[in-house]
Parts: C-alpha cells; structure tokens; sequence
C-alpha cells in the first residue's frame, strides 16, 4: 500500500473522545490537596528530569495561580548529589581499572603480563558494567567472586558469552581454547582473580574520592550518616528498582509518596511486575481505581509495515494530517516516539514545517548523527585501514566515502575533481601526491599524532563553516554547535594522551572517541509543553499522549537487546544473587510499551521488515502480543508501504596492464621471477576466464569481501561446512583402520554401514565442522543455533548421509588424499614463464585400477561439455566446475607419479541419492573414463589463455556476460 492509501485511512477514524486524564495530571493535584501551593520543601523524584519541564505545566494547571515549584530530581542524581564521592569519567575508570587488574594478575601469575590497555579495553568494560550491578544490587562480591570448585556449577552454560568475549578470553589465558575443559579452566582463572580487583579497585577510587555510579548508589545505602535534607520526598513514575534503589525508598518511606503508574490491564503480566511488587511494598499514593483506564473508550491501533529503516519517515506526514491539527501545535498531546534513535535525522526531516510551526525534541540531537561525527568516521577509517604504507597510498575504498563528504568539499573544493580522475584512470590505491590535500590526505604514524591530525581537520571545518551562508537552513546553528562540542572531545583525549605515560592504540583511541561522541547530545531549543513531540523510548517515562506515533517497533528495539549479553556473571549467577537478567530487562520495555498506549487513542505502529538489520527486522513481540488478544486483534489495521526500485546503468571498466602491473604479475606467478610465486589455482584460471577485471581485483590488487557479522549462511560457507564434515568423516574411518598418518587407507562398506546406523554419528560431525568453520572455533550446542541454522544442520546432515550411501554402493576403495593439495609446472616458453598450477582436491581415490578425483558439490547440477574450447568461453553457463576438475586432473598426469586412468568427477549431492547415478563428467555426451586422450589438446587451450593474461596489450577488463555478476563481490565496486 502507498502512503497516500495510509493517509486515508488514517484520516476515516477521528475521535471525539476525552483524552484520560494524564498520569502527571493526577499526581500534580494530589500533590497540591496535600500540601497546597507552596510545594517548595517537596523534592520530586522522577526517572528521568525531563518530565518537570511538563509536571511544571500540569500544577499550573491545577492550581490556576502562581505557586510555588517543588524539587526535581532523578533517582541516580539523587544518589549522586546525596554521597560524598565524586563520579569518576568512564574513561579514567577503565584505565584505572586497568592497571589494578594488571597489579593483581601480575601478583598471581608466574609470568607476567604483557597486555595492553588496547586489548583490555573490551574485557574492562564488560567488568566495569559487572562490578556496577554488584553494587547496584548490594550483591556480597565475597559470596559471588568466590572460587569455583566444581566446573560444574558452570552448568556446561557459556551461551551468554559472544564470540569476541571468547576470543578474549582465549588471549588473555593461554594455550588457545580446545573445547569445554579448556575454556572453563580459563574461565574460572579469571573469576579467581575477580574478587580481589573488586576490592582493590574500590579501595583505589575511594582514596582518589571517586566512584562508579553503582558504588555511589552502595556508599549511600551503607552510611546512615547520610542525610536526606528535603522534607518530602514525591517518587513519581519509578519502574523496576535496583537493590540500593528499593533501600533508599525504604529508608524515606516516613517522609515520602509514592506514585506508581500502571493499569489493570497489564499488571498481573510481565509488564506490571515490578511495579506490582512496588505498590505491595511502598503502596501507592492514589487509588487503584484511576488506573483502569486501558480499556475504556476506543482506541484506534495501526500496525504500519516498512520496508527500510529510513522508509519509516515517509508515515510521518500522513499520519500527521490524520490529527487534522492546526500548524501551532499548542498542546504537548501527540507525539513521535524512536524506538532506534538513530533514526531521528530522517524523522526531523520528515516533518514539514508548513504543516507544523513547533516542534520539541526532547531527547537532544545526537552528536553521532551529525555530519562532523561521520566525517570523522571515514577520516579515521582512513587513517587507520586505509593506508599503505609500502608505497604511501591509500585504498580506494576509504578515499572515496572522505572525497565524497561534504565538509570534505567544504575544506578541499577539488574533492570532486580528484574522485573523478580516479574513476576515470581506475586508480584504486591513489597516493598522496593523487589526493592533493596535503591536511586531509596526511598520514598520522602513532595516536598522539592522530589525534592533533583529527584536530588539525575539525579546526578547518568549523573555520570554513563559519565562511558559509546558509540562509534559512533551520539547522545551520546545530551543525555549527556540533562542530564546536567535536573538537571538545578529540580535544579531550588528546589532553589525556600528552598527559599520560600509557600508550594507546590506534584502535583504543577510536573506541574511546566514539564512545564520548555517543553520549554527547547537542540540545534543541523549544517550548517543551507544547508542540509535536520527538522523543525516545526513555523520555516518554511518566508521560502520556493522546496521538501515538512510533517507529521501529521491531524486536531488538521494542525490546531493546539485553544488556546482560556482555558480563562475566553466568545468568544463573545472577539468578541466585538478584542480579539484572535479560528477562528483567524484556519485563522493563514490556512496562514502557504498555503504560506509553495506555492512555493513548490513536497509535500507529511502524515497523522495519528489510531483512539486512541483522535480526532487526521481525516486529515486536509487543506488537504479535496484541494481535493475538481478543480484545484487540479484530480491531487492528494494519499496511504495509511499497518502495519503488530504480535500477543503475554503470559504464565498462578495464586496466592496461602498465610495466608496473606486468611485473606484478610476474612477480605474482612466474618461478623464474620469484621462486616462492604463488600457485595460479583454477578458481583464479574460472575467475580470469568469467571476468578479467575480477581477476585484476581479486588476485593483483588483493581487494577481498569486508568483514560482516550476518546471521544468515550463504553457499559459500554451506558448502565449507559439508567439505569439512566430509573430512572429518574419512579421517574418523582411516583413524580405524591405521594408527599411523600415512595414506592410503581403505574404505569397506561396513566403515560406511556403522554411521548410518547412528545417525548421532552424522549429526555430531556436522555439529564439529559448524564450530569449525561457521562458530570460528566456539564451542556450541544444538541450543546455539537459530532456526536457519537448524534448517542448514539438518540440509548438510542429510547431504552427508546422502554421500555416505553413495560410497557404500561403491566400495571397497582406497583414498590416497583428502583436501590434497596438488601442483604441477607447466612452461610458456616463448615469455620464459615457468607457472605451479594446480589446488585442492576434495577426494582423491583408487577404485578397479582407476584413480578419481572427487569434487563434492552442494548446490547446482551436473552440466554437460560439448567441447574443451566451451570451457574457455566467458559466457554465463560456462561449465566452470567442470573447468576446476580438468585442471586437477591435468596437474596429475603432468607430475608423472600415476600412470593409471584418471577420471574427474563432480558429486552433486542434490543427486547422489539416486541408485544410477554417477558422477563421472559427461564429455561430448560420453563419460570421461580417462582423462588421458583429452589432456594435450586442454593442456594446450589452458597454456593459450594463460598466454592472454601474461599479453601486455590484452588489458583486464569487465566481462560482457553481466548474468555472472549478479553474484559478484565487487558489484558495487564496478556499478553492475
């Protein structure tokens, strides 16, 4: 559906209803029938301040004349303003942290340490987070950090550790991980450790009178010579309350109110948990009967489905004609909630300002998600992967997101000019000299040096902003104040790294800068009591609206991912000891979601369906909640928008093979250049025939696939995962049959029999190549796995059983090699080029005299080859495998060690079930039984393409059959 046919719908159900009367509303004139309108001795406790600016204009709602204000507060600036310790920078906490850990380690250690705070930086902050649960929780760290005796305890649980966090863990207890033992060892050494850094780190911060939040909140809750001042004290809108929380409450129950808010409706579910056991508690200030609310009037519900992150915004003008509102605004009723405040960029964007003359942004601009902030992204990507320091270039990739910046353009008006003859030259690793600007395309050899480069660079930008006319641009003024509070930041730790003798990485540093660029916020500035409101899930705490918009109602926002996932306390730990867990943390946004449409009456829902947010992209669970409730799921709309697709015409590119590029490709594959050259393999022969210039990327520049965490397995590593599990097995068989590592051996039908009378067998060496090649060494259980890559597990162990009732139709045979490399020389002899030509076969076996080269395919199906010229043609239905198993076969004859038969074949495993079928390749509609007859005239045409690549006038270039780039690595790179 378009968003015009969302507008209209939107627009058919207009209320007349009377809002319910907000929560603040209630508490204000609770507050004032109690103590009048003289509330200055009442301190109101809130969980977050900006709800005051909104409680101000609900008392004077109530009292209707002047009055005077009460006290507001947050409960962790409570805390904080109460104990006498100061709050210590999160950056100083870690590398103090640091350096008491390294102490005590050293202390216990034979050997000691040699890590960096580079590499202590994650581990840091993940303890850091640990140790401030503790004392959030009033947790007895001697009870929780004691030595764990028995591994078992540890349940066989490290589901909750990540992949990074066990990579950690590997490097700072060697030798390296082999399975469970070794990694629970290395585990409790660390949590040995754990108690004595706790006790130590606070001894240290409280003799530099400093503190963590948590060890704030436990310095208050354990000195009773704390005085609480204020007279009254009004917690208004608490939820879910920490241990020393839930004290302090305790301690001031004689001078204080409490108000809860909630509804019937929900507080016998997850969503009222902790606000039920609040009110069993502390009671509740006003009566039960105000908040069954939930279900009166008529609430009109849309569930809106996007499909894009960004494309989320274009509900936003719809939705804002349905409220038929004049452009003021006037009163704070109707409000955009992010539930991914990243997007908040496109959302002001999305609003048109004829359409709404006030707008209050409660949350405050992001720092992250301004210009300057991206600038120094790709700046610092740059500086730190980017260069090449063999020849002083920088690679392409990098250069081009900096050229293409605009405040790039704004201190360097020939960015342009120089990405253009880049492209136009194919100059993938320009130089310096390339670049021009000597300021932003310097190069910064240590941190300290990067830094003053970062500074150098913002001092340009906020000098050539300030020479700008900007007209009317709304934002002009932010834009400026985030160039001036970035400077402030670099300019921050660059003061810590001239000051302080530790050295940090360049990695470190970057971490460091991001992490004080998220939690800068440039604020807005407005009414807040009137107006659209935009606002994250945190800010709409305690507030109510009658008009609901929110976006990115998606699981992994609504709710948000669990914050226990990064902790060294296993789950269960924290169980026992009431600590936070993840289901607190689902049970809290539950809260939020429910008592935000509470009192709502139209509420539209919008949620991301594009499938490339990493897990991102399934609705809420709130949302599934709610259509499958009677009361609701006959009563829900529900859209889906469309988003039109334009395609792309790119332009053809090819690279002359210059005097440079030939002696690399020389230096690269000739022996009698180089003998350590390497082996010209025919997956590099496929990848030359099908397209040169993937050729040219690939294999002489070296450009591969950047790095991705993606949770879905794409053929490539399918097709690893059943190549390793096929291994995996014939060793098992050969262990059987020979204690010694020599080959051959022999496989017999019994071998094969035995597994597939336990399947367990099958299973378990799938799950053993899915650790090894997917879970890059982690161990894991079937309860590890996704339903995708369940779905996968189960595919590979039904093409593993497929191969294996396959070979026991066969055998008896004999293995001579699995995943044998093999290569051969072969000479052009009128370039004086010796070449090693050859690769990896998957099987190589004996059978009847005959000996066949096995070549385990999981997708496709078996082509025919009409004659040995088609394998040479770069045409889309090129039989490529057929190509790779010919190369295999012909770097066996030519070492001369086998005078047998030779036959190649591909085993499709798509068809290895069938009684006939056989896997020996089809030449000219005959099996090739031996290869022998057919090996000059291929070893001719081999040697006459790899001729063509060796020809200086013969450049790389794209290839013409564009169905083979559909699934290219470098599509983008060549605008296919």
């Amino acid at each position: 559906m378009n968003v015009e046919s969302v507008s209209r719908n939107m627009q058919d159900h207009s209320m007349n209803h009377p809002f319910a009367e907000p929560f603040l509303s209630l508490v204000a004139k609770d507050l004032i029938s109690r103590f009048g309108t003289d509330l200055s001795g009442v301190t109101v406790v809130f969980p977050s301040v900006r709800a005051g600016l909104f409680f101000n204009n609900y008392l004077y709602r109530q009292a209707q004349k002047s009055l005077w204000a009460p006290q507001y507060t947050s409960i962790e600036r409570l805390f904080e303003q109460t104990s006498s310790l100061r709050k210590g920078d999160p950056i100083q906490l870690i590398m103090l942290l640091y350096e008491t850990y390294i102490q005590i380690y050293n202390a216990h250690a034979e050997i000691p340490s040699t890590e960096t705070l580079d590499e202590f930086f994650f581990f840091g902050e993940i303890l850091l987070s640990d140790f401030d649960d503790v004392d959030k929780n009033l947790v007895q760290a001697k009870s929780l950090f004691i030595n764990l005796k028995d591994l078992d305890d540890l349940k066989d649980d490290f589901s909750y550790l990540s992949d990074e966090q066990m990579q950690l863990l590997n490097r700072y207890f060697k030798p390296i991980f082999q399975g469970d033992s070794a990694l629970k060892t290395a585990f409790r050494n660390v949590w040995n450790l754990l108690g004595e850094v706790y006790v130590s780190f606070r001894e240290r911060l409280k003799a530099e009178n400093m503190a963590y939040p948590g060890m704030q909140m436990r310095d208050v809750i354990e000195n009773e010579g704390y005085e609480f001042s204020g007279k009254h004290y009004a917690f208004v809108g608490l939820n879910a309350l920490s241990q020393c929380e839930e004290r302090l409450l305790k301690r001031l129950k004689n001078k204080a109110s409490f108000y809860w808010d909630y509804d019937l409706y929900y507080l016998e579910t997850e969503a009222g948990k902790f606000v039920k056991k609040n009110i069993q508690q502390f009671g509740s200030a006003l009566d039960a009967s105000l908040f069954d609310t939930f279900l009166q009037g008529e609430k009109i519900i849309a569930m809106v489905a996007s499909p894009s992150e960004s494309g989320q915004s274009a509900v936003v003008e719809p939705w804002i004609d349905s409220l038929k509102k004049a452009p003021s605004f006037t009163q704070p009723d109707s409000a955009i909630v992010l539930c991914n405040e990243a997007i908040l960029p496109v959302v002001m964007h999305a609003v048109p300002p004829e359409k709404v003359k006030n707008v209050n942004i409660t949350m405050g601009f992001p720092l992250t998600q301004t210009a300057i902030s991206s600038f120094l992204q790709v700046i610092a990507e740059l500086q730190t992967k980017g260069y090449r320091p063999a020849n002083g270039s920088f690679g392409y990739n990098y250069v081009l997101p900096v050229l293409r910046h605009p405040y790039a353009s704004l201190i360097f008006p020939e960015a342009g000019e120089v990405e253009k003859e880049l492209i136009k030259n194919s100059i993938f690793f320009p130089t310096r000299e390339q670049l021009k600007d000597p300021l932003l395309f310097s190069y910064a050899p240590d941190t300290l040096s990067l830094a003053k480069y970062l500074l150098d660079v913002i001092q340009k930008v906020g000098q050539s902003y300030e020479n700008q006319t900007f007209g009317a641009d709304a934002y002009a003024g932010l834009y400026q104040e985030s160039i001036f509070r970035a400077y402030q930041v670099v300019n921050r730790l660059y003061g810590i790294l001239a000051s302080r003798n530790e050295h940090l990485e360049k990695p470190t540093f970057l971490r460091l800068l991001k992490k004080l660029l998220s939690t800068v916020q440039i604020p807005f500035h407005g009414e807040p009591v009137k107006g659209l409101q935009i606002m994250g899930v945190l800010e709409t705490r305690t507030l109510d609206f009658k008009n609901l918009l929110m976006l990115n109602v998606n699981e992994g926002f609504m709710p948000a991912g669990g914050t226990n996932e990064n902790t060294f306390i296993p789950q269960f730990l924290r169980t026992h000891f009431g600590m936070n867990t993840i289901e607190y943390q689902e049970s809290i946004f539950a809260y939020y979601f429910y008592r935000l449409i509470q009192r709502a009456e139209k509420i539209t829902l919008v949620y991301n369906t594009d499938k490339t947010q990493m897990g991102k992209a399934e609705m809420s669970r709130f949302l599934l909640q709610l259509l499958v409730q009677a009361t609701w799921k006959n009563k829900i709309k529900r859209f889906a928008l469309q988003s039109p697709i334009q395609p792309w015409q790119s332009q053809p590119i090819q690279v002359h093979k210059d005097e440079v590029l030939m002696k690399t490709l020389y230096s690269r594959y000739d022996l009698n250049t180089r003998p350590e050259a390497r082996r010209l393999s025919p997956s590099a022969l496929n990848s030359f025939i099908n397209c040169g210039y993937k050729f040219y990327l690939e294999h002489i520049k070296g450009l591969k696939d950047k790095d991705e965490l993606v949770d879905e397995m794409d053929s490539s590593v399918f097709g690893l995962i059943f190549h390793r599990s096929a291994e995996y097995l014939y060793n098992e068989i050969r262990k059987k049959h020979t204690a010694s590592a020599h080959w051959p051996f022999t496989v017999y039908a019994e071998d094969l029999e035995f597994y597939l009378k336990s399947p367990h067998r099958i299973r378990k060496l799938v799950l053993k190549a899915f650790e090894k090649e997917y879970f890059k060494g982690r161990s894991v259980v079937e309860e590890d796995f996704n339903g995708e890559q369940l779905l996968n597990l189960y595919m590979i162990c039904k093409m593993l059983d497929r191969l294996i009732l396959f070979d026991k139709r066969r055998a008896p045979f004999t293995i001579h090699g699995l995943e044998r490399e093999i290569g051969s020389i072969f000479l052009l002899e009128h370039r004086n080029i010796r070449l090693n030509i050859g690769g990896i076969i998957d099987r190589l076996e004996e059978k009847e005299g005959k000996y066949y080269i096995l070549d385990y395919k999981t997708s496709g199906k078996a082509k025919d080859c009409q004659s040995l010229e088609q394998l040479f043609e770069p045409k889309s239905d090129r039989p490529s495998h057929i190509f790779q198993t010919f190369v295999y076969a012909l770097a066996l004859l030519q070492k001369k060690e086998i005078q047998e038969p030779v036959v190649p074949a591909l085993l499709y495993m798509q068809q290895a079930g069938k009684e006939d079928y056989s896997p020996v390749i089809v030449y000219n509609k005959k099996n090739v039984e031996d290869f022998r007859p057919l090996a000059d005239e291929f070893k001719r045409l081999l040697l006459a393409k790899i001729d063509e690549l060796f020809d200086p006038a013969l450049p790389f270039q794209q290839t013409e059959a564009v169905k083979t780039c559909e699934y290219c690595s470098f599509r983008e790179m060549c605008n296919r």
